[in-house]
């Protein structure tokens, strides 16, 4: 569902990570490489257009969603590709420069075809709480927090409940309304989940104690 392409960030794996209510899912190594030697840029998408990770067949639409800090950005922009909507996801370092603020070349990148998403929640048989689950799960979400001492989680839904989504029963911090392949979807993100819980699921369509326990009530 979804491909990662990584710069100079590396991260544990999923089954190192060892979590408590007052600490992040994960803390990111050093950069492997200096940020001084990436090119900079006046905006995320002049960037994005100049990477270094091999991207190919961009072609940048509207944004989701900027996160930065004086460290770093992370941008949720949607493209198209061959004719299908993709949401792409970039991470980038941030520098003052003749005080200007800049964005690195993307140190990390994911792109995720919706219908290609559509199509593994259906052939997975998931519900609106599975599709929730399956981003979740996914261990490549850690590497776009801007801040390691927060635990930040996002995905998209297909249904407007997801406006009601709660986490370990907390409300998302917002459900912002976007358009994909001509269809209404719903990005959502967490920026720093209290819990004492893994987001590792055995099987994201069933419910299993000691989980994340989430929900879409009204």
């Amino acid at each position: 569902m979804m491909a990662t392409l990584t710069g100079c960030i590396s991260w544990p794996s999923a089954d190192s990570v060892q979590i408590e209510s007052d600490t992040p899912i994960g803390i990111s190594n050093n950069p492997i490489s200096d940020p001084d030697d990436l090119q900079y840029f006046d905006t995320p998408e002049e960037a994005i257009m100049n990477n270094d990770l091999e991207l190919q067949n961009l072609n940048l639409g509207e944004r989701i969603k900027l996160f930065e800090n004086d460290e770093y950005a992370t941008l949720f922009i949607k493209e198209n590709v061959n004719s299908f909507d993709v949401v792409s996801v970039f991470k980038f370092f941030v520098r003052e420069i003749d005080d200007t603020r800049s964005y690195s070349q993307p140190i990390v990148a994911s792109r995720t075809q919706w219908d290609g998403h559509k199509l593994g929640v259906k052939r997975g048989k998931l519900d609106e709480i599975g599709e929730v689950r399956l981003w979740i799960s996914q261990d490549s979400l850690r590497l776009y927090r801007i801040d390691d001492t927060k635990n930040f989680f996002w995905g998209f839904s297909q249904t407007e409940r997801a406006r009601n989504l709660k986490i370990e029963g907390q409300l998302a911090t917002n459900v912002i309304k976007t358009e994909l392949d001509g269809e209404t979807a719903f990005f959502w993100y967490f920026d720093d989940l209290k819990t004492d819980k893994r987001p590792i699921f055995k099987d994201v369509r069933n419910y299993t104690e000691g989980e994340f326990i989430i929900t879409m009530d009204g």
